[in-house]
C-alpha cells in the first residue's frame, strides 16, 4: 500500500515588520463591462506586468494579485529604513505606468500604504506567496478601499521624517473600524521638488540645534585651520538618528558665514556610483533639474570659462561623467582628474566647504575621487557623515569625530524645544524611549503632539519599528537570538539574568559586540546592561513569537525566584509580575503584583502602585470565581483607593463600582461602605463634590450599621473635605474640626498623620478663603509640622493649598515658592495632577510678579493638560486666572472660553474660580463698550464672592467696580465701591490691594482697563 502524500513542511509564522501596499484598478467593474472578455484579459494581464515590473524595480515583493488587485510588501526578505518611502515611490510608479496603458480605457488605480507587525506565513495558492496576519495589513487594505480613484493614501506614520519627500495634502484623520484612534493620513500626489534628506529638512524647517557645543566648536576650528590654508578632512561617526546632520548643518552655516562655498552630496547604497560628486558636479554647473543632453553641454561649457577658461579641455570628461555623453564610460582617472580641477579652480576664487552625508553607504570610486582632493592646495574643508558601521569608508587622513547621544539635560532640552513646557513625566518617558537619540526625541515629540502616541506597540511610530528592524536585521543569527531574549527580559537587563536564560555573560564577545551595533550597553548600575533606546527594545519584543515570548517569561520569571531563594535576595516582586503576567500565570502574577503595589505604595510612587493593584486585579479576573477570590479582589481594590486617591483619573471608577456591584451580590454590608468611601474619594479628585458627598453619605450610612468605628470617622473627615471643595464651609468646618480632635488624639509616633495634616489643610482653605488668614496659616503650619520630612504624596496637595491662600491674601512670591516646593514633591511621587497644578500656580504667581508670554503659556498649557484628562477638581481656578490674564493681553475671545469654562466648573459647585472670571469680562465690556455687560458681569462677581463667603473675593469685586466707574467717570459709584474695598482690604491686611485702592481713590494712579 502506497505512502499518502504528505504537504512539504514549511517555516513557521513569524513576526516581521512591514510596509504593505495594496493596489487596486478603479471602476474595474464598469471597464469589465464596456469591454469585450478578450480584450478585458489583455488588459489584466499588461496590469499584472506593471504589477511585477515596478514593484520588483523598487525593492518590494508581490504576494498577491487577485483580479485587477495586487497586495505587495516592502521590508522582506531584509528590511530597510526607507521601506515606507520605497513603497510609497512604487505607488507613483504604479499609477503613472498604468495611465499610460493604451486599454482603449482611461484607467486609473487607487492605492492604500501603512506599516506594521504583521505575522508572516508561507501562502498558497489561495492566499498568496504569503499569508499577512495582523491590523496593518488591514489598515492598507482599508486605505486603499477608501482612496478615491487615482489617489494615494499614506498613512503618516509610515513615512516618519521623509513625507516630506513628496507633495502631500494636509493631514486628514481617518476612522477605521477596528483602530480606537484615528489614522493621520496624507494624500501622496507625487515627489517633491526636495530629492534628498537634507533639502527634505530645510522644507520641514530643521529641527532646533541642541547640545553639542563642544563638537561644534572642534568643527570650526577644523574649518578655520582649513580657511588658513591647506585641507581638513572631518568624519562625524554616530548610529542612525543621533544628529550628525543636524551638527553638520549648523557648521554650514558657520562656513558659508565665512565666505565659503558650501558643495553638498549624499551616499546611497543603491545609487549610481560616484553619486555624491556627481551631484556636486551638477549643482556647481547648474544642472540639477531636466534638461536636454546639448543644453547641459553648454550649461557645463559656459560654467568652466567663468571658473577658469583653462578648464574647457576637461569637458569631455565631465560630458561622460554627467552622462550627457553615451559614447564610451569616463576612465577613472579622468574622472578624479577633471572633478580635481573644477574644485581647484573653484577654491582659487573662494574658499570651498564639501559635505557628503552618509559616508558609510560610498562606492569605492567616490572614495578614490575624495582621496584626490586631499593635497588639493587650496583651502578645502571637507566634513562627512557616517554610522560606525566598519568597512573601508575611514580614510587615514580623516578626523574621527564620534557623536553620542544626548545627554538627560540635552534631552531635556530638546523635547522642551520641540514640546513646549512639557512635565518631566513625559521627558523622561521620551528620554527612557529614545535612548538620547536626536531622530527618535523627534519623531516621539511629533507623535505626541499630534496625538500619535498609540500607533507603534511602545506608542512611537511605524517608521521607527521598521527602522529599528533594519538595524536588527543585519545582526548576525546568533546576536539576533540573544537580542530577543534580552529584550523579553527587559530594558534593564541583569547581566546574570542574561547568562542564565541565554548562555552568554557580560563578558562575552558576542554581547560586548552589541554596544558597536548601538543595541545593548553596560547598565548605569553595576552587574546591569541595558538597551541603548527603549524603543528598539520595545520594537523587538514585540516581534518575538507569542508562544516563545510566554515561554521565555516563565523561565526568567523561575530564574528570578531560584536567584532569590540561592542567595536570600528579597523577591523582585515588580519583574515577577510582570514576567508571570506575560506568561499568563495569573495566580502568581497576581501574588507578585499585589506585593509590587504594596511595595511601591510604601515608597510614595503612586503611578507604580496604582499599576500593580490593576495588573492583581486583571489577573484574579482571569481566576475561577470562588469567595477567596472575590475577597482579595476587594481588598486590593481598596489599597488601590488609597494609592489613587492623590492622582484620580476617571478610568479608577470602574474598580469600585464593580466593587460595589460584588459587596452586594455577597451581601457584605462593609465591604459595600469600603467601595463606596473610595468612590467618594475618586470622583472628589475628579473635581465633582457633588457625586463625592453622595457616595460618602452611603459610606457613612453602610459603615454606621456594621458599627466599623473607623470608617465612620474616615467617612465624616472625607465629607468635611468635600464640602470644603463645595465651598460650603458652614457644612465642612465642624466636620473637619472633629476629625482633627480624633486624629490628633490618636497620632502614632509609628504613623506618618498624613490624614491629619491633609485636614488640617483642607481646613486652612476654607479659613483663608473666609479671609481668616491668621487662623489659616496656623493651620497650615501645624499640617507642615505633621509631615515635615516623610515624604509623602499628600505633601504637595498641602503645599498646593497653602500657595493658593497666599495667591489669595496678595503675596505672589510666597505662593510660587510653596508651589515650587510642591511641584518637586509631585515629581518624586509621579502625582501628575498635582504637578500640573503646582506648574499652574507657579505660572499664575509668576505673571503677577512680572507678565510675560511664557508665564501664560505655561499656565495654558498646565490647564490644558487637565482638561484632557478630566481632571476637575479646582480647575475653575485655572480657568479664572486664565481669563484674568488673556483680559490683560487682549486676547478677549479666548478669555470668553475660560470664562464660560470657569462657569461650568461653578455649576458642579468649583466655585474658586467663577468671581475671577466675572471680574475679567467686566474689563472686558468696560473696555470694549459692551453696553452694560461690565455692571452684569460686576454684579455676578459679588454674587459669587458672596456665596462662597468670601471676603477677599467681595473686595477685589468691589476695586474692580471702582476702577471701571472711574475710567466711565461715573465719579459717586466710583467712590462707594473704591471705599468698601478699602475696608475690606484694610480689615484682611492685604497691604499692596490697599496701598492700590487708596492711590486710586486719591487720584494718584489710573485705573486699570
Amino acid at each position: 500500500m502506497s505512502e499518502p502524500i504528505r504537504p512539504a513542511p514549511t517555516a513557521a509564522p513569524r513576526r516581521r515588520y512591514l510596509t504593505i501596499l495594496f493596489s487596486d484598478l478603479s471602476d474595474s467593474t464598469g471597464i469589465a463591462s464596456r469591454l469585450e472578455a478578450e480584450d478585458y484579459s489583455d488588459l489584466l494581464a499588461r496590469l499584472r506586468e506593471v504589477y511585477h515590473r515596478v514593484v520588483a524595480d523598487h525593492g518590494g515583493t508581490i504576494t498577491q494579485i487577485s483580479g485587477d488587485g495586487m497586495l505587495a510588501i516592502f521590508g522582506y526578505p531584509e528590511a530597510s529604513e526607507v521601506d515606507g518611502r520605497r513603497a510609497t515611490e512604487a505607488a507613483l510608479a504604479l499609477h503613472d505606468r498604468v495611465a499610460s496603458l493604451d486599454g482603449g480605457e482611461s484607467l486609473q488605480l487607487h492605492s492604500g500604504i501603512h506599516s506594521g507587525l504583521v505575522l508572516l506565513d508561507e501562502g498558497d495558492e489561495v492566499r498568496g506567496r504569503f499569508e499577512l496576519l495582523g491590523s496593518a495589513t488591514n489598515i492598507a487594505s482599508r486605505l486603499c478601499g477608501l482612496a478615491q480613484p487615482g489617489q494615494i493614501l499614506v498613512s503618516e506614520a509610515t513615512l516618519g521624517p521623509e513625507r516630506h519627500l513628496f507633495e502631500a495634502s494636509g493631514r486628514s484623520y481617518l476612522n477605521l473600524k477596528g483602530k480606537e484612534e484615528p489614522v493621520a493620513t496624507l494624500t501622496i500626489s507625487g515627489r517633491a521638488a526636495a530629492r534628498s534628506r537634507y533639502a527634505a529638512s530645510v522644507r520641514a524647517g530643521l529641527t532646533p540645534f541642541v547640545g553639542r557645543q563642544t563638537e561644534l566648536d572642534r568643527l570650526i576650528t577644523g574649518l578655520d585651520e582649513a580657511l588658513a590654508g591647506g585641507s581638513r578632512f572631518i568624519e562625524i561617526e554616530g548610529p542612525a538618528g543621533v544628529g550628525k546632520t543636524r551638527l553638520a548643518e549648523e557648521l554650514l552655516g558657520v562656513a558659508i558665514a565665512r565666505g565659503c562655498r558650501v558643495c553638498r552630496g549624499e551616499c546611497d547604497a543603491a545609487a549610481e556610483p560616484l553619486q555624491p560628486f556627481l551631484q556636486i558636479a551638477r549643482s556647481i554647473f547648474g544642472i540639477d533639474r531636466p534638461m536636454p543632453p546639448d543644453e547641459a553641454i553648454r550649461q557645463v561649457e559656459a560654467s568652466l570659462v567663468e571658473i577658469d577658461p583653462g578648464l574647457n579641455e576637461h569637458l569631455p570628461a565631465l560630458a561622460r561623467l554627467l552622462s550627457l555623453e553615451r559614447d564610451r564610460p569616463p576612465a577613472g582617472e579622468d574622472n578624479v582628474a577633471a572633478m580635481r580641477a573644477v574644485l581647484e579652480g573653484l577654491g582659487r576664487r573662494e574658499p570651498l566647504a564639501l559635505f557628503v552625508d552618509d559616508w558609510h553607504l560610498a562606492d569605492d570610486a567616490s572614495r578614490e575621487m575624495l582621496a584626490a582632493l586631499g593635497d588639493l592646495g587650496r583651502p578645502l574643508f571637507a566634513l562627512l557623515t557616517a554610522r560606525p558601521e566598519g568597512g573601508d569608508g575611514r580614510m587615514a587622513d580623516f578626523d574621527i569625530l564620534p557623536l553620542a547621544p544626548f545627554s538627560p539635560d540635552e534631552t531635556a532640552e530638546a523635547v522642551a524645544r520641540l514640546l513646549p513646557s512639557p512635565d518631566p513625566f513625559v521627558v523622561a518617558e521620551i528620554g527612557e524611549s529614545s535612548g538620547g537619540n536626536a531622530l527618535f526625541i523627534e519623531e516621539l515629540c511629533h507623535s505626541i503632539a499630534d496625538g500619535r502616541r498609540g500607533e507603534g506597540p511602545h506608542g512611537g511610530s511605524p517608521w521607527l519599528d521598521i527602522l529599528i528592524e533594519s538595524r536588527f536585521s543585519r545582526l548576525p543569527d546568533p546576536q539576533k537570538q540573544l537580542v530577543r531574549k534580552a529584550a523579553v527580559i527587559g530594558t534593564v537587563i541583569p547581566a546574570w539574568l542574561l547568562e542564565a536564560i541565554t548562555g552568554h555573560g557580560e563578558r562575552d564577545p558576542l554581547v560586548g559586540d552589541l554596544a558597536e551595533q548601538d543595541f545593548i550597553f553596560s547598565g548605569e548600575r553595576e552587574g546591569t546592561l541595558r538597551f541603548k533606546h527603549g524603543l528598539a527594545r520595545d520594537a523587538i519584543y514585540h516581534s518575538v513569537g507569542l508562544h516563545e515570548r510566554r515561554a521565555l517569561h516563565l523561565e526568567i520569571a523561575a530564574a528570578l525566584r531560584s536567584r532569590g531563594r540561592e542567595f536570600g535576595e528579597e523577591e523582585p516582586h515588580e519583574a515577577l509580575a510582570y514576567h508571570y503576567g506575560a506568561g499568563e500565570d495569573w495566580e502568581a502574577t497576581a501574588h507578585h503584583a499585589e506585593l509590587a503595589g504594596d511595595r511601591a505604595l510604601a515608597a510614595s510612587a503612586l503611578d507604580r502602585a496604582q499599576a500593580q493593584y490593576k495588573a492583581a486585579l486583571a489577573a484574579l479576573d482571569r481566576l475561577p470565581t470562588s469567595n477567596e477570590i472575590t475577597y482579595r479582589w476587594g481588598r486590593i481594590a481598596q489599597r488601590f483607593g488609597r494609592a489613587g486617591v492623590f492622582d484620580p483619573s476617571r478610568d479608577q471608577l470602574a474598580v469600585f463600582e464593580r466593587a460595589v456591584e460584588i459587596a452586594l451580590l455577597r451581601g457584605d454590608e462593609a465591604a459595600f461602605a469600603w467601595a463606596q468611601y473610595w468612590l467618594g474619594y475618586i470622583y472628589y479628585g475628579l473635581g465633582e463634590p457633588d457625586a463625592a458627598i453622595r457616595h460618602w453619605q452611603r459610606a457613612l450610612e453602610a459603615a454606621t450599621a456594621v458599627s466599623d468605628a473607623r470608617l465612620v470617622v474616615e467617612t465624616r473627615m472625607a465629607l468635611g473635605q468635600g464640602h470644603a471643595a463645595a465651598c460650603d464651609y458652614e457644612a465642612a468646618l465642624p466636620l473637619l474640626d472633629e476629625a482633627i480632635q480624633v486624629k490628633r488624639r490618636h497620632r502614632s509616633p509609628n504613623r506618618a498623620p498624613i490624614t491629619l495634616a491633609y485636614s488640617l489643610s483642607c481646613k486652612a482653605f476654607a479659613l483663608g478663603d473666609m479671609g481668616r488668614f491668621a487662623e489659616a496659616y496656623a493651620c497650615f503650619e501645624e499640617a507642615m509640622e505633621a509631615i515635615s520630612g516623610i515624604r509623602h504624596e499628600g505633601e504637595v496637595s498641602v503645599l498646593n493649598h497653602y500657595a493658593v491662600v497666599r495667591l489669595w491674601h496678595g503675596q505672589p512670591e510666597e505662593a510660587a515658592r510653596l508651589a515650587g516646593e510642591g511641584a518637586k514633591v509631585a515629581e518624586r511621587v509621579r502625582s501628575h495632577y498635582s504637578h500640573a497644578m503646582s506648574r499652574a500656580i507657579i505660572a499664575y504667581s509668576s505673571w503677577l510678579i512680572l507678565p510675560d508670554p511664557e508665564a501664560v503659556t505655561s499656565l495654558s498649557e498646565a490647564t490644558a493638560w487637565l482638561e484632557a484628562r478630566d481632571r476637575g477638581q479646582y480647575r475653575s481656578l485655572n480657568h479664572g486666572w486664565l481669563a484674568e490674564v488673556m483680559v490683560a493681553g487682549g486676547r478677549v475671545a479666548e478669555a470668553r472660553a475660560h470664562a464660560a469654562r470657569a462657569l461650568t466648573r461653578a455649576r458642579k459647585r468649583d466655585r474658586l474660580g467663577e468671581a475671577m472670571a466675572m471680574r475679567a469680562m467686566a474689563r472686558a465690556s468696560a473696555a470694549l463698550g459692551w453696553g452694560n455687560d461690565a455692571d452684569r458681569y460686576i454684579e455676578r462677581a459679588l454674587e459669587a464672592a458672596a456665596a462662597r463667603r468670601s471676603p477677599h473675593e467681595l473686595a477685589a469685586s468691589r476695586l474692580c467696580q471702582g476702577e471701571i466707574a472711574l475710567a466711565a467717570g461715573d465719579q459717586p459709584l466710583a467712590e462707594a465701591a473704591l471705599g468698601e474695598a478699602i475696608l475690606g482690604f484694610a480689615e484682611l491686611r492685604m497691604d499692596r490691594q490697599l496701598e492700590r485702592v487708596t492711590e486710586l481713590a486719591r487720584g494718584d494712579i489710573r485705573p486699570n482697563r
